[in-house]
């Protein structure tokens, strides 16, 4: 969301926001990105003992790298979409505070 339609937003509604966000980030990390990460260092652990590097290939690590990363970027944009967010909260915040 750009910067000109946060400060558009009450005070009430970017909190709202902000909490469904935080919401969405948490379940995401935990239903999404924690997963994905541990599947991967997983199938990259059994890939490196040599009595089973052969069950492991090169397709299962590249497809399990690419989920992280794709889950990565979903993360990073949460991110990014929260700390808009809270730096909109934090203005608004300090200038009811200066007036």
């Amino acid at each position: 969301m750009a910067d000109d339609q946060l400060s558009n937003l009450p005070l009430r509604e970017k909190l709202k926001d902000l909490e469904k966000l935080t919401r969405e980030l948490i379940d995401h990390l935990r239903r999404g990105f924690i997963p994905r990460s541990q599947s991967l260092r997983r199938l990259a652990r059994r890939a490196n003992q040599p009595d089973q590097r052969d069950s492991v290939s090169d397709v299962a690590i590249r497809a399990a790298v690419a989920s992280t990363l794709q889950s990565d970027e979903y993360t990073q944009q949460l991110c990014a979409k929260t700390r808009e967010y809270l730096r909109s909260v934090q203005t608004e915040v300090e200038e009811m505070f200066q007036t």
